[in-house]
């Protein structure tokens, strides 16, 4: 994909605020204030909301070149839970659960306008755009109507497919495509695929795995309601077996040394795992950071447990302060967004995967790997590039 020819570099005032170095991503969850920065002459900002199904994500941003394509810049975001795909019976959305994701939709983009307007910048378009698990819904029209009701936003969405091709663009490096798999474990399903030959579309072998987060966690139950672990176990049969069975036509998903990563339980695992990187655009995870936030999410002491800072020697006091206090921050988030039965499902699909496909690849956490920027390269190109 072509830069965005209109684009230009975000101010050095800019980068500093958001402690972004050469080679890193913005943190697309933590709102980062940009109001004292001199704005880019010709910058286009974007006001997006990924409807998913457990929570409502805003993101206002601007794109930026860099070496590897457009990069999201993320000046505020905002993230409210609903009950849309949890109320949800026999494969329609209730009443309650539209008017719950509704009311979250106009919350966000309510608060990215008065974002706006407090930054001085002019939002080009506000967009809503509902996840691959929404979209399955048999009444999602009714969603489309209450959502146009509240905010006058034709909302859209999107198949697994492009969710996971839209992911890919905003999650890995243009370098590194050919060589990585990308996988987003979400709340509903979980998307993963990996380019063959080329860059577009078509170029995408992509799978589709029926459970997420939220779904895994709620099947496990259903399957076992005195016993989670055994109920993730059998769960986690599933998916290997429903993994093996589409990577047997797609090798891609088998043999990449490296693996990028998005999700709920991505950013979790990197949250606790390695809260020394929370500055970090992406964070390399092991699988023994698995296996331990595994356990410890097991035996219930995942939050728990203090956490012991190793900085570079050189490093100043004042950003080991600045990581330190992020890291106190998205702790608090994770808790406030996730419950640790989500956490082991999300965990347990990444290891049941990684297990499946290349044990020795490296994972790579990506803090601003979201569908929704890629989205908008897509939907917006023709108007970016004039």
């Amino acid at each position: 994909m072509k830069l965005l020819k209109s684009i230009l570099p975000v101010c050095l005032m800019a980068l500093a605020l958001t402690g972004w170095l050469p080679g890193q991503a913005p943190h697309p969850k933590a709102p980062v204030s940009v109001a004292k920065a001199k704005k880019p002459a010709n910058a286009r900002y974007f006001g997006a909301v990924d409807l998913g199904s457990k929570g409502t994500k805003a993101s206002l941003y601007s794109f930026v070149a860099d070496e590897d394509g457009p990069n999201a810049e993320v000046m505020f975001s905002k993230t409210v839970n609903t009950k849309l795909v949890s109320s949800m019976k026999d494969g329609n959305f209730t009443p309650e659960g539209i008017a719950d994701a509704t009311a979250a939709v106009k919350q966000v983009v309510d608060a990215m306008k008065g974002e706006a307007q407090k930054q001085g910048v002019d939002v080009e378009v506000y967009y809503v755009v509902g996840s691959s698990g929404v979209a399955k819904a048999k009444n999602k029209q009714d969603l489309v109507d209450s959502v146009k009701s509240a905010t006058g936003i034709d909302m859209d969405f999107v198949t697994a497919t492009q969710e996971g091709f839209y992911g890919l663009q905003s999650a890995v490096p243009r370098s590194r495509r050919s060589t990585s798999i990308y996988i987003d474990i979400g709340s509903g399903n979980t998307k993963l695929g990996c380019l063959v030959g080329g860059e577009d579309a078509a170029s995408f072998k992509s799978a589709e795995i029926e459970f997420g987060s939220v779904s895994g966690r709620n099947e496990a139950l259903k399957r076992s309601p005195n016993d989670l672990n055994a109920g993730i176990d059998s769960v986690m049969g599933d998916v290997k077996s429903k993994y093996e069975a589409q990577s047997r036509d797609i090798p891609c998903l088998r043999n990449r040394p490296r693996i990028y990563w998005t999700g709920g339980a991505s950013w979790a695992t990197a949250t606790y795992m390695h809260p020394e990187r929370e500055m970090n655009g992406w964070v390399t995870i092991t699988k023994k950071d698995l296996d331990t936030f595994l356990a410890s999410l097991k035996d219930n002491t995942w939050n728990t447990k203090k956490h012991v800072y190793v900085f570079p020697e050189d490093m100043p006091k004042e950003r080991q302060n600045a990581i330190r206090a992020k890291a106190a921050k998205e702790q608090e988030d994770v808790q406030n967004v996730f419950v640790r039965e989500d956490l082991i499902s999300g965990v347990s699909i990444m290891e049941a995967v990684l297990a499946s496909s290349n044990p020795a690849a490296s994972i790579h956490f990506v803090r601003s790997g979201n569908f929704i920027y890629g989205y908008a390269l897509d939907k917006f190109k023709a108007d970016s590039e004039k």
